[in-house]
């Protein structure tokens, strides 16, 4: 098994699958394995990966220009965020709290919900510089920055020898940056992790770096998703299978800086016993683990949120039949992708979706009681469904150019149209939040007397934070 190949034909096309009486392990051109003189599986994959990073040396002269559009279109998804900033949730109630409360570095050293969150802190940090007013400004802004850098990585030269047709890398790009069902994460900064989290699998997939500047790129975007929240954990096994399969020391050097960030978080998760996590009833049942996978990831991953919630509303109880039916077929679906396509970093990103979700599971910040009956419902838990939802998109492309039954590459088509033309654009703009006013409150705040606790509320309603005026 190979990382990386150019294909023939569809640009995103794999080996061709497995021909009857072949061996069951197949070399890295395709053929099967056997007799003397020839050449490893591993000794191919690494000549043709080393050919694949030939082709990354040659830098698009467009790269970054993936990345100011990949902003721009992040940006026009939660428009609200620039024209009448506002804090989030922890954005305000946490972070921001804590570093004007406590201090910049005492906050930065102080875990939440038992892990280490860097990126949250240092830009919290970062926004004491400013004026009170403009601080949700200078947090909107840090999470649109670094929610763009995983599209443009996807869309960079970093991946032309996985996806080596543009069109098909700006193609998957677009669906990244467009997901449906992904309210819940845009423009944030509580949720960067989720994004920094799906940058570093990106690093781990993509053929090595071929020059010092990706190479210092590849190990600070590992430090900084590392220690911005524990999924870095489950990256751990990801970077070791593609080292297995990869020797070079690159890829070594990969998995090596992934262990820093993963130990830091686990012996912090351990030390503080993960105070602050929901410890409420979870009520798992296969027949609710069907119904999660099937309408919040294999239908809201194509229909979008506002299409899951309407069909759930007006489809009554064929449709919620049709929901964990949809799960199956969707299981089998990504499955036979799985199996025909050999394609290693398909293969590792639907593995790493596969952690992340099951982890997620076992322990989702939720209040509905019992937790997996309320994941089920159409805009609660979004956070959790990003990273099986792009698995999910990745598998379909691969199905719609790949696979090799012409009706199962029709049936991927078709859904990947539907959530081109129905998902992408039903979800494309994230309702603007409630305007509490914060302008207003942030200059009532700078005239206070200093010694005072005052709170300020923000989205969403019923939050509010708290600062000690200095």
């Amino acid at each position: 098994m190979r990382l990386h190949h150019r294909a023939a034909g569809c640009a995103c096309d794999e080996i061709p699958p497995r021909t009857p009486g072949a061996s069951a392990v197949d070399g890295p051109v395709g053929q099967p394995v056997s007799g003397a003189g020839v050449t490893s599986m591993a000794e191919g994959s690494r000549r043709d990966m080393v050919a694949g990073s030939a082709v990354t040396t040659k830098r698009g002269p467009h790269d970054m220009l993936w990345y100011v559009l990949a902003v721009a279109l992040i940006a026009s998804r939660r428009p609200d965020g620039l024209v009448n900033p506002q804090f989030w949730a922890e954005d305000g109630t946490v972070w921001f709290a804590q570093a004007y409360n406590q201090g910049p570095l005492s906050a930065l050293l102080t875990p939440w919900t038992g892990y280490v969150q860097s990126f949250s802190r240092l830009v919290a940090a970062a926004s004491l510089l400013v004026p009170f007013r403009h601080a949700p400004l200078v947090f909107n802004v840090a999470a649109v920055l670094a929610q763009a850098l995983a599209p443009f990585f996807l869309a960079s030269s970093r991946f032309a020898s996985i996806l080596p047709d543009r069109r098909v890398r700006l193609l998957a790009a677009l669906l990244w940056i467009g997901a449906p069902n992904g309210f819940e994460i845009q423009s944030n900064v509580t949720n960067v992790q989720t994004h920094l989290a799906l940058l570093s699998l990106l690093v781990v997939v993509s053929d090595v770096a071929p020059t010092r500047a990706w190479a210092t790129f590849d190990v600070l975007a590992l430090l900084l998703g590392g220690l911005s929240g524990p999924t870095c954990v489950l990256l751990v096994p990801v970077a070791a299978l593609a080292w297995w399969w990869d020797r070079r020391p690159r890829r070594l050097v990969l998995l090596a800086t992934l262990l820093v960030p993963a130990a830091v978080q686990a012996t912090v998760y351990l030390v503080t016993g993960g105070a602050g996590r929901e410890t409420s009833a979870l009520g798992a049942t296969p027949l609710r683990l069907v119904e999660i996978l099937g309408g919040q990831i294999f239908l809201a991953g194509i229909v979008g949120a506002k299409g899951y919630a309407g069909l759930l509303h007006h489809g009554g109880v064929p449709f919620r039949i049709a929901v964990p039916v949809a799960g199956i077929c969707g299981l089998a679906l990504t499955a036979r992708a799985l199996w025909v396509s050999r394609s290693a970093p398909l293969r590792l990103l639907c593995l790493f979706a596969a952690l992340a979700l099951a982890a997620a599971l076992t322990g989702p910040a939720l209040d509905a009681v019992p937790r997996w009956e309320g994941m089920k419902l159409p805009y609660v838990g979004g956070r959790y469904y990003a990273p099986p939802i792009l698995a999910w998109l990745a598998v379909l492309l691969w199905t719609a150019c790949a696979d090799p039954l012409i009706r199962v590459k029709l049936l991927a088509r078709v859904a990947l149209a539907a959530a081109l033309l129905i998902g992408v654009p039903l979800d494309w703009v994230v309702p603007a939040r409630p305007d509490l006013e914060f302008a207003r409150h942030a200059a009532r705040f700078e005239h206070r007397r200093p010694g005072k606790m005052i709170g300020i509320p923000i989205p969403p309603a019923g939050w509010k934070m708290r600062l000690h005026k200095h």
